[in-house]
């Protein structure tokens, strides 16, 4: 059997085990508190001087003068039913895997012409355990500790030995978590490892850094740091939240005559402390989860494992404030922004003519 042939077994056997976790999940308990959780845990990552992600929000900070009019969009879905918030925690949201040194690497070539004359990273760490999202977004992130990089890919695949991706990009695990070009594999140029929750910060009942977000409401001519563009579809004249945005929890709101289970405490002193930015378009209101997929076992609750997503609606979504926004940010940079971890990409000059605002990004 070739090299290529073997990996494509052992990738096999990667989705079964993915498929197996999630089985175990709806077989076992939650992990107990305290006991190691045997996965990736990228709850460190991003906490440059200029990082927002681990920046705590000040009890004075300034609160939009239309946060209330946002909110009350926020709640509100498109067929005009009362949004109920979730985690995406099965589907549609990050798989996560770390690279060791013996990792087999590969050159990715994007499929997207977003820069013109194309774009390719000739040696991308993608472990043979690796499986992308199997929702169409087929999102998925390398952590390469060894050289401090984090390769993200937006419709990634693996077919006879090789790995494609829509789009392709790495940014420094040290750095802010944002692409100032907005070429990451999300369509707000921030990171899609960026805020997500993680297995091991439940398990220990403190999330210590913002969480991201997304939302149907996003507006289509409009984005607000961290982000540096929009894939955004509301109108003007709608009260859609600018990307980038960052809400908290009224951090006045008693967590503890809510009665909320350990999990949507966590969460909720996290909103409260940090809050959430908004990072993406979706058909709902929902935070990301990384994806169960790279553990082996289920590693969340298991009530968490029956369903694509987890319902947090104990948490009093309509008590959020929108921080005051910055104002908007200018058009990201015309040519890539090369960064230490894409120094050796292969790419054109120059927008090419895809447009991530024309891609669905859900």
């Amino acid at each position: 059997m070739t090299a290529a042939g073997a990996r494509s077994v052992r990738r096999l056997a990667a989705l079964a085990a993915g498929l197996a976790v999630l089985l175990a999940g709806c077989a076992g308990g939650p992990p107990q508190r305290g006991t190691a959780i045997e996965g990736p845990d990228g709850s460190d990552v991003f906490r440059a001087a200029d990082s927002v992600w681990h920046r705590p929000i000040p009890a004075n900070a300034p609160i939009d003068p239309r946060s209330a009019e946002y909110v009350r969009q926020l709640m509100v879905k498109p067929d005009r039913s009362k949004e109920a918030p979730v985690v995406s925690v099965n589907g549609y949201t990050i798989p996560v895997y770390e690279a060791a040194a013996d990792t087999p690497r590969y050159r990715v070539v994007a499929g997207k012409d977003f820069v013109a004359g194309g774009w390719a990273l000739p040696a991308v760490p993608i472990p043979d355990n690796a499986a992308p999202d199997s929702r169409e977004d087929g999102h998925l992130v390398v952590l390469d500790r060894s050289s401090g990089c984090v390769y993200e890919f937006w419709q990634a695949r693996f077919d006879d030995g090789a790995w494609t991706a829509s789009w392709v990009n790495a940014t420094p695990i040290d750095g802010a978590g944002v692409y100032p070009d907005g070429l990451a594999a999300r369509g707000t140029g921030i990171s899609a490892e960026a805020g997500l929750i993680w297995p091991q910060e439940l398990a220990a009942g403190r999330i210590d850094h913002a969480l991201a977000f997304a939302t149907p409401w996003v507006r289509r001519d409009a984005a607000v740091s961290p982000a540096t563009t929009s894939d955004g579809r509301a109108a003007p004249d709608v009260p859609a939240l600018p990307a980038g945005a960052r809400l908290r929890l009224d951090p006045a709101l008693n967590l503890d005559a809510l009665g909320l289970s350990p999990e949507q405490r966590a969460i909720a002193e996290a909103l409260q402390k940090y809050g959430m930015i908004l990072v993406d378009t979706s058909g709902g209101l929902t935070l990301y989860a990384a994806a169960p997929q790279a553990y082996t076992r289920f590693p969340y609750p298991v009530e968490w494992a029956s369903s694509i997503w987890a319902d947090i609606d104990e948490i009093p979504f309509d008590r959020m404030q929108v921080l005051e926004l910055p104002e908007p940010a200018g058009r990201p940079a015309v040519a890539p922004v090369l960064n230490r971890c894409t120094q050796d990409a292969v790419h054109g000059r120059g927008p090419g003519p895809s447009t991530r605002g024309a891609d669905p990004d859900d």
